[in-house]
Order: C-alpha cells, then structure tokens, then sequence
C-alpha cells in the first residue's frame, strides 16, 4: 500500500521548516561570511606561524635530526626545559675553564717577562719540547754559555722540581760549541 501525503502533512511542514531555516541561515551568513573567510585565514597563518616556531625550537634540541616522529608541542617545550639547565651547566663549565686558562696564561707571561728580564743569557735560547707520555716529556734547552761560567740553570732547575711538581727522570749536558751548552731533561709530572 502507497501512502499519499497531501501538502499539509507533517513530513512535508518539516521539510518546507528545515528548507526556510537554511534559507535564512544563508540569509544571515551572506554578509559576514567574509568576515569569517578573513578571521579563519588569519588564524590559519596564526596557527603555521606557531608550528613553524616549535620546529625551529626543536631543531635547536640536540638528537632531533635521529628522531623521525613528530613531537607535539608540550613534548618540545618539556624537552627544552630539561635541556636548559643541561646547557647553563655547561656554560658554567666553559666560564671556569677558561677563567683557568686565562689565570694560567697570565702566570706564563709573568715567566715570560722574567726569563726576559734576566738578560740576553735567555734571549739567544732555544727551547723544545717532545711529549713521551701523557705525563712525561724530553726537555731540550740550547743556550749561551755564561761569561763568568755559573750555571743559573741549576738553581731554576731546583726551584722548578720543589714548586712545579715536576721529576727530573734524567738529564744530560752536551758543549755545542765554545759558546753555547745544551741541556737534555727526561721530566715526569707528579
């Protein structure tokens, strides 16, 4: 059996409702439909300037370029956090070693300037170093023999072993010529 609806019947007053509802929906979203098209382009490029900011973010995170899995922001963020202090920490490392180094360096310079001011014995001197082992080394100096025949280098050679911590293994001299005397030192660090 075919049902017949006549015009007035409930299904065709729901579908003429449902047809003026979305009429009028158009109706109303006709003149601020661009001002939405506007408002959801602007967060578009809101939200890909975001993302682009977490993959730079990333990026700077050390192992990332092993990882092949996307990261979601509160991953990123949590990671850099972790990582900051690891950083602060290193930094804090770096400072010292080179406040050492530098304070170091200044005490080799006012050697330096020592060994200089003692006069053009030192000036015509010739030092090198060979490195043995990580603690011992062959010293050989090559230098002008005094006039007066004393040997300073013995006494730096004391106030070297008590001071610096350095042992003399073996040591040898060698008369280059009339003029000159080479010292050859095996030195261990203690």
């Amino acid at each position: 059996m075919m049902k017949i609806t006549t015009p007035n019947s409930k299904n065709t007053r729901k579908k003429r409702s449902k047809s003026n509802i979305k009429e009028n929906a158009d109706e109303k979203e006709g003149p601020s439909n661009p001002k939405k098209l506007n408002h959801n382009a602007k967060e578009r490029i809101r939200r890909m300037k975001l993302n682009a900011s977490y993959l730079a973010l990333r990026a700077l995170l050390p192992d990332t370029r092993r990882s092949k899995k996307r990261w979601s922001a509160p991953a990123i963020v949590d990671k850099v956090l972790k990582y900051i202090p690891e950083l602060e920490n290193e930094i804090e490392e770096l400072r010292s070693n080179k406040e050492n180094a530098q304070s170091a360096a200044a005490g080799a310079k006012s050697e330096i300037k020592n060994i200089n001011n003692a006069g053009s014995l030192y000036q015509n001197s010739t030092i090198s170093i060979n490195k043995v082992s990580e603690y011992e080394a062959i010293v050989q100096i090559c230098m002008p023999i005094r006039e007066d025949g004393s040997s300073s280098f013995v006494n730096m050679l004391r106030c070297v072993e008590e001071d610096e911590g350095i042992c003399i293994k073996s040591a040898s001299t060698i008369f280059v010529c009339e003029t000159r005397i080479s010292y050859h030192l095996h030195i261990q660090v203690t």
